[in-house]
């Protein structure tokens, strides 16, 4: 079967022009569900993002104008705005519809701590408040370059499980490092006072080497996606280059070089969210405090997400 190619506007008087890179009945599907706010949002940032064409050296460019600076040539509806604008606004048609659909996820998670309860497991939950601007994904693969997570199928902001289980891990390490200096070679190394270390909240790899002999272990804690406790608002975010001309290799990095504010999506503060954690029933209390220590150690002072060292991702209980 031969595809279908992308039915682009016609080009009129303008040397540049605005399309999605879609059939056209598939565009005019997309516009219809846009228009409507029923749509996947996920889908819609990674996908159906609008292009514009260009004329360079006589030949056409195809580039996202994912910018701080307007879309001005072209055609097509929003031709005239920025192209940030638009996914923000496209993102708050959708928030409450999002609200049902959100609820029926997080009774799911009930249901399986519930189901995990039943097999012995205690439930360690908290509700935080996101202080500071979460930025999940930003490298995932994305046609802006400029990821960001979001749920398979509900389309919205959330912290996976793995990215969870991460951070409290670090939390974790960094508390035993600053109880004994002589933790940080044993960290480094991954020997076998590092794994016998984490393998009861977190579990272990086999030891490396003769000396370690730690047998590979199944951590004793199960990490569960962190879901918003409602529907968040998107922002945006900016770094700016201020090189542009010398990261091309084109010539030094003088003080005389333009600019290029890059924008990316954030979730905005203010929203709660619901971080949960599955102990096992043998798991030594004095662990369990210590995971509780490290997990409010990771809301408050580690952050989630990219860009933490500038204070991003910050939570207060």
């Amino acid at each position: 079967m031969r595809k279908r190619k992308a039915q682009r506007p016609p080009r009129s008087g303008n040397s540049s022009r605005i399309f999605r890179p879609l059939p056209g009945d598939v565009d005019a599907a997309v516009n219809r569900c846009l228009e409507e706010g029923s749509f996947n949002f996920g889908l819609y940032f990674n996908k159906w993002l609008r292009v514009t064409e260009v004329e360079a050296k006589n030949e056409p460019l195809i580039q996202y104008n994912f910018q701080v600076r307007p879309v001005t040539a072209g055609q097509g509806a929003g031709a005239q705005k920025y192209q940030l604008s638009e996914v923000l606004e496209n993102f708050d048609r959708l928030r409450g519809k999002l609200s049902e659909v959100l609820k029926k996820r997080r009774e799911l998670i009930d249901n399986a701590c519930s189901a995990f309860k039943k097999l012995g497991y205690s439930e360690l939950s908290f509700e935080a408040e996101l202080r500071t601007a979460l930025i999940v994904g930003l490298g995932n693969a994305s046609p802006v370059e400029r990821g960001f997570t979001l749920h398979w199928t509900m389309g919205i902001p959330y912290i996976p499980a793995e990215s969870v289980k991460g951070v409290v891990r670090l939390a974790f390490l960094v508390e035993k490092a600053g109880e004994d200096d002589g933790f940080f070679k044993h960290w480094a190394d991954e020997d076998g006072d590092y794994l016998l270390a984490v393998r009861n909240l977190f579990g272990c790899p086999e030891g490396r080497s003769q000396e370690d002999r730690v047998p590979s272990h199944r951590g004793k804690v199960v990490f569960l996606d962190a879901l918003p406790l409602d529907v968040p608002k998107f922002t945006a975010e900016i770094t700016t280059c201020h090189y542009g001309d010398y990261y091309a290799g084109l010539r030094g990095p003088a003080e005389d070089q333009n600019p290029n504010p890059v924008p990316f999506l954030a979730v905005a503060p203010g929203v709660r969210f619901r971080f949960v954690m599955l102990t096992a029933q043998e798991l030594p209390q004095t662990e369990r405090k210590e995971l509780e220590k490290a997990f409010k150690a990771a809301l408050q002072e580690h952050g989630f997400g990219a860009k933490t060292a500038l204070g991003h991702g910050r939570f207060s209980l």
